[in-house]
């Protein structure tokens, strides 16, 4: 017997079974690497779809704020039983409201002498809104004792709603018989229509620029601002003049 008999020339099982091990070693590799490749293409991929609506939103972001849709100084400075003349603000205060306009009037009620002070402004939204009542008259040393109350002004408006919706409160500042009240009525209209509320930072991101009306007047302790209230009865006719002109102004444009 000689020694090719005792062992044969051809491959063991083991031997023979090593090369489709190292096959497949290969193509899990490959497998491997191409869900890699494939994982970057859906990132890179969610990541262009993310810069292109960054840029859309931007884009129209800069369209909304190029300037408002109407002057504000064209609001009519004669309003019924109502006269206004220019008053002044701190440029600071302006500044601080993060708006491209605002304009401040007195105006007087020629039957009563009662007088009401208005701040009329538009700016980015995403700024302007910051500044409510409610955050800027207790940083200013006032103190709230009356309200918030919502109260609801007939308009002119075309819309469904015949009604806009202000916020009303009562601040005082002062001691005892020194002290000073002011009520103040206010509201802003973005997306469209009048709201005082005030949602997340994130929502005003998206909207260009919104316009805010505040009103302010001094009051006696124990006065009845249910009836008659001389706020009232200038939005009456302040907010169809300002929504005539939203309503005919064109919108801006690049």
């Amino acid at each position: 017997m000689s020694a090719t008999d005792l062992f044969p020339a051809h491959p063991t099982p083991a031997t023979a079974s090593a090369p489709p091990r190292r096959s497949r070693g290969r193509s899990l590799n490959f497998s491997a690497w191409a869900r890699v490749v494939v994982a970057c293409a859906i990132l890179l991929g969610s990541a262009g779809v993310r810069a292109w609506q960054a840029r859309r939103i931007e884009s129209a972001l800069a369209i909304g704020r190029a300037r408002p849709r109407f002057d504000l100084r064209k609001v009519a400075t004669t309003l019924g039983r109502w006269k206004g003349q220019e008053s002044t603000i701190d440029p600071q205060i302006v500044r601080g409201t993060g708006a491209d306009q605002i304009v401040t009037r007195r105006y007087v009620n020629q039957d009563t002498g009662v007088n009401v002070d208005l701040i009329l402004l538009y700016g980015p939204a995403a700024e302007v809104y910051l500044h409510s009542p409610e955050v800027c008259y207790p940083s200013a040393g006032y103190t709230l004792i009356a309200g918030p109350d919502d109260r609801s002004i007939p308009t002119s408006s075309s819309s469904s709603s015949s009604k806009a919706p202000f916020r009303s409160m009562v601040y005082t500042k002062g001691e005892a018989g020194q002290a000073e009240r002011q009520e103040v009525y206010y509201t802003w209209w973005y997306n469209g229509r009048w709201n005082p509320e005030i949602g997340k930072q994130k929502h005003f991101e998206r909207i260009p620029g919104m316009y805010k009306v505040h009103l302010a007047r001094r009051v006696v302790a124990d006065e009845k601002r249910d009836v008659g209230n001389p706020c009232e009865s200038l939005l009456e006719v302040l907010l169809p003049e300002i929504e005539g002109r939203m309503a005919s102004a064109p919108s801006p444009t690049p």
